[in-house]
């Protein structure tokens, strides 16, 4: 059977290296489409950054009755604004801050972060008074029908009991504090790592994982990471094929049967891709007990939803059943993964090593021309795969609009960070 060429296409962020173009020949599509168009460059006047009111009273009513919480604004809203423009809008339209505090309080509790929330609490009960202001160890029923009656029309009654609802299942964080592992075989959290020279001094906030360091080119320099002093770290060489897929394979492999509660697939460079808060987060939540998501992709770019016969072909040497219509899901493969979801046969792992190492034929072969790294193109397919193989449909649900996610989770961006979108 004569392969075809392989060219994986992204939008102009894409990875290939620079001025890139495929073969003659080759089948190639887009991971990926974005447009960014500047009015200023056609001669009209730029568009101002703009959040409305009743649009976001409508998400924030919405999201009581089950929909999804307008969290960008709410966090932009609370977690980037200036003060000064805070009071403004406290003059001008309370309910929409008070509101957005509520909701990013109540995020912050489904990560396990009490005080923080706490703390955002606070500050909403100084901007609606300076005196005599009841708290939060008062009754419900008056605290709440004072909000209701400052700002009418907002739903706070329901923000506010949502909020205490949530704050009863907060940890005992002072009975519980996070602490260097003593013993590996007790770790909640393994930590798989594909890099190459990249600086691992990040991993420094993982003291209580088990990591696993794949490295892809030989003899790493460590010493950086030597200095950290993690207890738990297992390191194993690789050939330079596949990217991050053939070393997230190999533990697959190799660890089978003798995983932790949760596994977090990494980059080297993992912030490149992943929000770092999502990841502090997470790990905040797995140590307090309070998480439990089977799956959840931890990249920010999204690919968009489609297919191709590469795809197709890969789908088929793995699973060996009918192929999906389209694929959906993030750019770049960064994961954490419960435990039960890994449990394929090692049989199944053994043949994704078998691809990536081209010990197996596929329908396509490699474009070269087009990117030489090694195994990438292989490794690019995998991207769309992954979460299928760990137990999601074909097409991932966004991460900002799935309500089975903790709503820490469902934030698309940081403090201080402007998002492209407000929904």
């Amino acid at each position: 059977m004569q392969s075809l060429s392989l060219a994986v296409l992204a939008s102009a962020a894409a990875e290939a290296p620079p001025g890139a173009v495929p073969s003659l020949g080759t089948e190639s599509w887009y991971a990926d489409y974005e447009l960014r168009f500047r009015p200023e460059d056609v001669g009209a006047e730029p568009v101002p950054w703009r959040i409305s009111a009743w649009q976001f009273q409508e998400n924030i009513l919405d999201f009581h009755r089950a929909g999804r919480p307008p969290l960008n604004a709410a966090h932009f809203l609370v977690m980037t604004l200036p003060d000064e423009t805070q009071q403004q809008i406290l003059q001008e339209c309370p309910g929409l801050l008070w509101t957005a505090t509520l909701l990013v309080a109540e995020a912050r509790l489904s990560a396990g972060a009490c005080l923080e929330a706490d703390s955002l609490v606070q500050r909403l009960q100084g901007w609606m008074s300076q005196s005599d202001e009841p708290s939060w160890s008062s009754s419900e029923a008056m605290w709440t029908s004072q909000i209701a009656h400052l700002a009418p029309g907002w739903g706070l009654e329901a923000s506010a009991h949502r909020f205490r609802e949530a704050r009863h299942l907060c940890p005992d964080q002072t009975a519980n504090p996070r602490a260097v592992l003593r013993r590996c075989e007790a770790a909640k959290l393994d930590v798989v790592v594909a890099f190459c020279r990249e600086d691992l001094s990040w991993l420094v906030d993982f003291a209580d994982a088990r990591l696993w360091l794949y490295s892809k080119c030989p003899e790493p320099d460590l010493t950086g990471l030597e200095k950290l002093g993690l207890p738990c770290v297992t390191l194993e060489q690789l050939p330079n094929l596949g990217m991050e897929s053939l070393a997230y394979a190999a533990h697959l492999e190799r660890r089978h049967g003798g995983y932790a509660d949760y596994t977090m697939f990494l980059q080297g460079e993992p912030f490149q891709h992943a929000p770092r808060p999502l990841l502090g987060d997470i790990l905040a939540a797995i140590h307090a007990g309070i998480y439990n998501v089977p799956f959840l992709h931890l990249n920010v770019r999204r690919f968009l939803a489609g297919s191709s016969l590469c795809l197709r072909d890969l789908y088929m040497r793995l699973f060996e059943s009918e192929v999906p219509e389209v694929f959906g899901s993030y750019c770049c493969s960064q994961f954490v993964v419960r435990s039960d979801r890994l449990h394929r046969s090692r049989t199944f792992y053994q043949r994704i090593n078998s691809i990536l190492l081209g010990e197996m034929p596929l329908a396509c072969a490699q474009d070269v021309k087009y990117d030489p790294r090694p195994g990438i193109a292989i490794s690019a397919l995998f991207e769309h795969l992954w979460h299928v193989i760990f137990g999601e449909p074909a097409v991932l649900s966004v991460r900002r609009s799935n309500r089975e996610l903790p709503l820490f989770a469902q934030l698309d961006v940081g403090e201080g960070e402007l998002p492209d979108f407000f929904a």
